[in-house]
């Protein structure tokens, strides 16, 4: 079966042109799952460090297997150079939202990374947080596909480095 995106994200967006609140909420939630995933992480980061509830090691691994994973994902990016899927040389779709910072890379995706190794990060240290992160950040997935930001081979990577590197967190 060959893999056809253009058909997949064109029905998507049909659907959910069809679906005006669904539409929104799908605008809304890419935007609102980043802010919230990233707050999270900050606030368990001063916590942790602020009330000295974690041993040496411990701190160095909340700080250092996200930033690993950021810089992995980021320095792929840079070598792979793939475009958006919405960019002349990527699929040419009618994304829903356009970025608007020049940032015209997409593999992998970096909101993917970052959210599943903060998500990896919280089974650690708060597991139920951490199981709740993972869920959001499958619903992060759909936001960025479905909005045209990213191939989901670019969702599947981003989210599979992060899981990857964030498991460092259990060794450390």
């Amino acid at each position: 079966m060959k893999y056809d995106y253009i058909s997949l994200y064109n029905a998507n967006k049909a659907f959910l042109d069809k679906h005006p609140l669904l539409k929104r909420a799908t605008v809304l939630l890419n935007p609102f799952l980043t802010a919230f995933v990233s707050i999270c992480y900050a606030f368990f980061c001063l916590y942790a460090l602020r009330q000295e509830i974690l041993d040496p090691k411990a701190k160095v691994a909340l700080l250092f297997v996200p930033a690993l994973a950021f810089l992995t994902v980021t320095i792929l990016r840079l070598a792979i150079e793939r475009p958006r899927p919405y960019n002349e040389n990527g699929a040419n779709i009618q994304p829903i939202v356009k970025k608007c910072r020049a940032d015209t890379k997409s593999f992998p995706s970096r909101h993917m990374a970052c959210a599943a190794v903060i998500a990896v990060t919280f089974l650690r240290f708060l597991p139920w947080v951490g199981v709740l992160l993972l869920a959001l950040s499958l619903v992060l997935a759909y936001t960025r596909f479905a909005l045209g930001l990213h191939y989901p081979s670019d969702l599947l990577v981003g989210e599979g480095v992060g899981l990857m590197i964030g498991c460092l967190i259990f060794i450390i």
